[in-house]
């Protein structure tokens, strides 16, 4: 879609009074929008975890210890990427800017360009979430049908048994793959890239092959093999802890996916927009919302991405009395079981569908 996608004007002062209340909370609670110590707190703990658990497998023997071990450190690099490396993409993990900057290479460290991320989630999905040829995150192959008006093929019936497994492969897609044809396939969100961004993907691929591949090669008691599988089982689990943190938010029964007109123009106003096509979910449990680095407070972060997940749980109330209050619907679910569910049952309910565009 090259015609330029357009918001119209807020209908209500629904926004605005929204605005006016988080600045509120941040004057009543002398505080601002970064995460500053609380996040430096949080890397130094996921960092040395993360540290410790690498460091672990140069010393254990057993090879069933080793894959538990490469599983752990799957599941703490997205972690650390969706608390640390995300805020700080968004310019608010720290008010220092050089910190800000280390935070953002934590992607890069752990096999992901942080450039190309930062391009596609900033610019493409927080700008025009669940919008067709917008949105990169809902770009899809025939292979999956998450998109209710997509073609239909008689294999999509299967989907929600057979999309399971190919979640698994979500970070190795995006390390070895995507990260590649986004530099050199130059979409419209990756025009002009600076030469240094070619020598940064080129040194960190090299790095993290080094790192967890070559490394506990030579100086584990793993085979090569052994560490081919470790390296398998760390993506598996990397790919399922991340889709449980994004796929719920966008992707679920009740998602919307809306299509600008033929002028570009969108059906809703921009916060309207973010509310609709937004879903919380697990918002009451402290320890998803650690977790998950406020992923499951969505709709907090799509209408202030340039606040810190450490608020959300203060922002997320604000934003259901006054969603109530402009008739402005709030979608919730009540757990990480039942958004997860959720989503199975929209790829089920789409695999009956044989409606065409």
């Amino acid at each position: 879609m090259n015609t330029k996608v357009t918001f119209p004007k807020e209908p209500d002062f629904f926004y605005k009074e929204l605005c006016q209340e988080v600045q509120l909370y941040f004057e009543k609670n002398a505080t601002d929008k970064y995460g500053n110590r609380f996040l430096v707190k949080k890397y130094i703990i996921l960092k040395g975890l993360f540290l410790l658990t690498y460091l672990l497998i140069f010393y254990v023997q057993q090879s069933n210890l080793i894959f538990l071990l490469f599983g752990i450190l799957g599941v703490l690099g997205i972690v650390l990427a969706i608390n640390i490396a995300h805020e700080a993409i968004h310019g608010v993990a720290h008010s220092n800017t050089w910190i800000n900057s280390y935070f953002s290479m934590q992607l890069d460290f752990i096999g992901a360009n942080s450039y190309t991320w930062k391009k596609r989630h900033q610019f493409g999905h927080h700008t025009f979430p669940n919008t067709l040829g917008k949105d990169p995150d809902i770009t899809q192959t025939d292979i999956v049908k998450i998109l209710p008006k997509a073609t239909h093929k008689s294999y999509h019936k299967f989907q929600y048994i057979y999309v399971p497994f190919l979640y698994a492969f979500y970070t190795i897609n995006w390390i070895y793959i995507r990260d590649f044809t986004d530099f050199f396939a130059k979409n419209s969100l990756l025009k002009k890239i600076p030469a240094k961004e070619y020598l940064k993907l080129i040194l960190f691929k090299g790095c993290y092959l080094t790192i967890f591949i070559l490394l506990p090669i030579l100086f584990s008691s793993a085979t090569i093999v052994q560490v081919l599988m470790g390296h398998l089982i760390l993506h598996i689990a990397a790919s399922y802890f991340l889709t449980l943190a994004l796929v719920p938010s966008h992707v679920s029964e009740h998602s919307v996916f809306v299509t600008p007109n033929s002028d570009g123009k969108m059906p809703y106003s921009w916060a309207h927009h973010q509310l609709i096509t937004t879903t919380d979910f697990a918002t009451n449990n402290s320890l998803t919302t650690w977790l998950l680095g406020g992923f499951n407070h969505h709709v907090a972060h799509h209408l202030f991405p340039k606040v810190s997940h450490i608020h959300y749980p203060n922002i997320t109330p604000i934003i259901k009395q006054l969603a109530k209050k402009y008739d402005l619907p709030y979608h919730h679910e009540s757990s990480v079981f039942h958004a997860y569910l959720s989503h199975f049952n929209l790829l089920k309910n789409n695999g009956k569908q044989a409606t065409t565009i």
